[in-house]
This record gives C-alpha cells, sequence and structure tokens, in this order.
C-alpha cells in the first residue's frame, strides 16, 4: 500500500503527528515529489517485516525490499558512518545499567560459599537461605518488567531507564555494610525489579535511535552488558571482600547516571507526545543531517498505524489458535534451555569447580569458563541468521545432552568410587566448557529470536511480557532443583536430570520447532495458521 492509498482516517491520525510535513504525501501540493511519480520505494507503506512495530522506520529502511539505501550516494553513506558514534556512545552508556544486573545475578557464584564457609562470620546464613537469596532477582524480574511496560510510555525510554541508576547505587552501598541475610536478599530483590525494568526499556530505546546497520549488534549489547557483569563479579569477588568489591560496583550506575543523561530521547516516544519539533532536532544529531523530513514521516506513519492497532487481551495469547501454537513452540524453547541447567551453573560456578577438584584453581576455571561464554554468544549473533535456527538449536541441544551426561558420570564416580577419576581433574572444566560453546550457540539465544518472530504485532507486548514471567519460573524451579538434589543426593543428579531433559526437548524441537530464517512475518503467520488447522483436522 502506498501512501497516497490511506484511507481517510489513516491520513487524519497520520496528519497529526506530521506537525507540518505536507511534503510526505505525493498527492500534495506542497509536495517535493511529482504526484504522477512514484514514491521512493523506502516511503512505500506495506505490511511491516519488523518484529517490533516501534522500530518500523528503521526496519523499513533495511528490508530486503528495500532499494533505496542501496542507490543513496556517498554523502548519506557518510552521514550512517558519522551517526554510529552517536548510537555507539548511547550504547555504551545505557548497557552500564545492565552490568549492573548481571553483577547482581552473578554474585552468589563467588561470594555464597564462601558465606556458608564461614568466611563472613558475621553473616550466618544456611543452605536453605543461600538457594533464596540466589533466586531472589528471578522472582523480582517478572515485577521490574510490569513496572518497566507501565513507565516506559508515560516517562519516556531515556528516563526510566535513567531513574534506575540511583536505586541501583544506593543497594550496591547497602550491600557493603549490612550482614543481614534477609536485607541482603531484599536488595538482591530490588535490583531484580531494576533489571526487569531494564530489559523492558533499554532495548526498546536502542531500536528506536539505532541505524538499520548496527541495529542487531547495538540490541545484543543488552546481553553482552549483563554477561560482562556476571565476569566482573566472579574476578572482583574471588580477590575482594563484599565490602570492597560493593564499593567497586557502585560506581558503575553512578558513571551510566552522568553519561546517559547527555543521551537523546527516543525521537519516536517524543513524537508519540506530539514533540515533533525536538524530535527532528533529535534526527539531525543521531543522523548528523538536516534532512530528516523522510525519516519523521516513516517515524509518524509508524506512531499512526499503532494508534489504529486494536489493543489485543492477555486471552488472546490461547484463544486465537495461532498464538496458541505460537506460545506452544516457544514453552518448548525456553524450558529446553532452562532445564539444561544454564542458571544453577551462572549461580553455583565456583561451587561446582570447588567440587570438581580440577586441575585447575577454582577461581581460573570459572573465569574461563564465563570468558568464554561471552565470546561464544557473539559467535551465535552470526550463525543463527546465515545456518539457520532449526538445524543451530538441535546441534546445541544435542551437544548439551551428551555434555551434561559426561559431567554428571565425573561427579558420580567422584563421589562413589573417586580412585577411577583420579586422573582426570581435567574433564570437568573440558566438559562444561564445550556445554557452555554450544548451549550460547543455539538455546541462549533461541527463545529470544523466536519470540521476536512468532507472535503477530497486537499480542507482541503481552507475549513478552508471557515470556519474562515463563522464562523467570522456569529459572526459579531449575534453581531450586539443583540446590536440592545437590544437597540431598550429590553434585551428578542434577546433572542426569538435565541431560534427560535436555533429551526431551530435543524431541519436540525436531518435530515442532519450525524454521524462520529468511521468512516475513507475514510468511511465518501463515505457517502457523496453516498448522493450526492440520491440528483441527
Amino acid at each position: 500500500m502506498k501512501l497516497r492509498d490511506l484511507t481517510n482516517d489513516q491520513r487524519r491520525l497520520a496528519d497529526k503527528f506530521f506537525n507540518g510535513i505536507p511534503s510526505a504525501y505525493p498527492s500534495s501540493p506542497s509536495s517535493k515529489l511529482s504526484p504522477t511519480s512514484a514514491p521512493p520505494h523506502h516511503l512505500l507503506l506495506r505490511n511491516s517485516q519488523s518484529s517490533n512495530e516501534h522500530h518500523f522506520q528503521n526496519q523499513r529502511l533495511n528490508n530486503k525490499g528495500s532499494c533505496a539505501e542501496i542507490n543513496q550516494t556517498n554523502k548519506f553513506s557518510k552521514v550512517i558512518n558519522r551517526n554510529y558514534l552517536y548510537q555507539y556512545l548511547a550504547t555504551l552508556s545505557g548497557s552500564l545499567s545492565v552490568l549492573s544486573c548481571g553483577i547482581n545475578l552473578g554474585w552468589t557464584s563467588p561470594y555464597l560459599p564462601q558465606i556458608l564457609n564461614g568466611t563472613y562470620p558475621d553473616i550466618v546464613m544456611t543452605p536453605t537461605e543461600g538457594s533464596w537469596c540466589a533466586v531472589m532477582p528471578l522472582i523480582a524480574t517478572p515485577i521490574g518488567a510490569l513496572i518497566g511496560a507501565l513507565l516506559v510510555d508515560k516517562m519516556g525510554r531515556k528516563l526510566t531507564t535513567l531513574l534506575m541508576a540511583p536505586y541501583t547505587f544506593l543497594m550496591f552501598i547497602f550491600l557493603a555494610f549490612v550482614n543481614n541475610v534477609m536485607i541482603i536478599c531484599l536488595i538482591r530483590f530490588v535490583i531484580g525489579i531494576v533489571e526487569g525494568v531494564l530489559y523492558t526499556t533499554l532495548p526498546m530505546y536502542l531500536g528506536e535511535i539505532s541505524s538499520p546497520a548496527i541495529r542487531g549488534i547495538l540490541n545484543a549489547s543488552v546481553g553482552f552488558g549483563a554477561l560482562l557483569g556476571t565476569l566482573l563479579i566472579n574476578i572482583l569477588g574471588f580477590y575482594y571482600p563484599i565490602f570492597t568489591s560493593s564499593l567497586i560496583c557502585s560506581l558503575i550506575p553512578l558513571i551510566h547516571l552522568f553519561t546517559f543523561m547527555w543521551m537523546p530521547e527516543s525521537p519516536y516516544y517524543l513524537i508519540k507526545r506530539n514533540r515533533n519539533e525536538e524530535a527532528r532536532e533529535v534526527l539531525k544529531t543521531l543522523r548528523g543531517t538536516q534532512d530528516v523530513d523522510e525519516e519523521m514521516v516513516l517515524l509518524c506513519q509508524a506512531v499512526a498505524r499503532q494508534e489504529l492497532v486494536k489493543k489485543a487481551k492477555f486471552t488472546e495469547l490461547f484463544t486465537v489458535k495461532s498464538n496458541l501454537q505460537a506460545v506452544f513452540i516457544f514453552s518448548i524453547l525456553c524450558m529446553t534451555r532452562k532445564f539444561s541447567g544454564n542458571n544453577p551453573f551462572l549461580f553455583y560456578t565456583a561451587k561446582i569447580f570447588q567440587t570438581a577438584e580440577g586441575s585447575l584453581d577454582p577461581r581460573l576455571s570459572v573465569i574461563i569458563f564465563l570468558s568464554i561464554q561471552i565470546v561464544t554468544a557473539m559467535i551465535a549473533l552470526y550463525l543463527l541468521d546465515r545456518l539457520g535456527r532449526r538445524p543451530i538449536i538441535m546441534i546445541s541441544t544435542a551437544v548439551c545432552i551428551v555434555t551434561l551426561a559426561i559431567t554428571g558420570t565425573y561427579f558420580f564416580f567422584k563421589e562413589q568410587i573417586p580412585s577411577y577419576v583420579a586422573n582426570l581433574g581435567w574433564l570437568p572444566i573440558t566438559v562444561l566448557t564445550l556445554y557452555i560453546i554450544f548451549y550460547n550457540i543455539g538455546l541462549e539465544l533461541s527463545p529470544i529470536v523466536y519470540v521476536g518472530e512468532l507472535f503477530p504485532t497486537n499480542v507482541k507486548a503481552i507475549a513478552l511480557g508471557f515470556a519474562e514471567t515463563f522464562s523467570a519460573i522456569n529459572s526459579i524451579i531449575t534453581a531450586k532443583l539443583f540446590h536440592f538434589l545437590t544437597d540431598s543426593h550429590g553434585m551428578y543428579l542434577p546433572f542426569w536430570i538435565f541431560s534427560a531433559c535436555c533429551a526431551v526437548g530435543l524431541v519436540f524441537i525436531v518435530k515442532f520447532v519450525p524454521e524462520t530464517k529468511n521468512k516475513t512475518l507475514e510468511e511465518i503467520q501463515s505457517d502457523l495458521m496453516k498448522k493450526s488447522k492440520k491440528l483441527d483436522l
């Protein structure tokens, strides 16, 4: 559908946001385009192939059907290159916020064993209390996601993200001085709420300010920030006491606060609030040019289209058959991912390697393990779009089955017949390194990718909330299960159970999870509807 084909209602609603850009319409007398000429290809209003209508204007420029970007002059290419500086700065500053969340998630890995073995005599904690302390951020994250969803359109993406910094700073300061178990759990709970808010607002902000060519990298920085935070707290935790590491970590939200405050608000949000001139100035800054009329048109179209879309109810996730099919596929991927044991390994990394008593220092093993996780997560971004989702996920799951089974067998013999594995101290770090490499290549990112592709636009926000809650529930179950089985039976049993869960998950993945590589959202929805009809028959 072209711009000239807009309905009267769509025109009136779009005009509300255009704020003095009549040249956007080819039929307008003042238009820069001839009424008889076809508009530039990137001004066509067609069904969005974006996974998020928030990013419509940028997705259109990056669409495979669009030839406008290819035909731009060298001057425009230079403008895009200059844009990268502002966008990278905003991303770097914004990612400092999730760095703090990664620190909170990984805090139990170095410090929980130290607290339980009496390194901190003022902190009296039982193993059961320790297991609850570990899962506190997971319990709080869905609450934060709900708060973020409520605030992001009222206060803006930038301000909502920015307001999380003082809370995080105060929590780290409190953590440096307290020795009460309940207060420590409360601190981790509050930062978990902050995490939920940030995982709702920051990806939205980065998607709305970024150029198409680097949007994937910028959005991926959210996950990398959390991984780096986990690595950082493990390094600090092995060499510094809680007091020192907490004060060091408190500097991160301060740096985030005093750098991110200078970053621009999302132009999309500004237009939604009828602050069009302010949005125009932000676009000029981000794009490095005075000529932003065309992008303003695309932004306004995105806002207008959203206003016309009827908001879906939560029940439509389960009453509309194609949505229910999408929920089923996501649930398979999410449960396979969580029951591969990644969250318990994150919380108890140091404990696992200490129990293994390998040839390497457990502290060095943890650092190597987490560093490899960061590198392989970067590789995964490259592979998913080139080799396809299904083969990568199936290979990833198959390797997880084998490596978890081998690790469980090692711990079984170590606990039952130690002499059998006396010379195999190298085995746990080697096998678990293979596990984390293949886990990150497939299972880690697959639910995130599919949740953006399987659900139509009108239920996407609801689906994201459901996904965050469902994921958190599964994380809590696996973390508590790991703790219970380790205490009651030994380290080997949870590894065997996680291996068996991956085996069951692989069967469901092979049978039910579709390939979505190079498919538009419309094609994916069509496939889901066809499968739903077959199930009825």
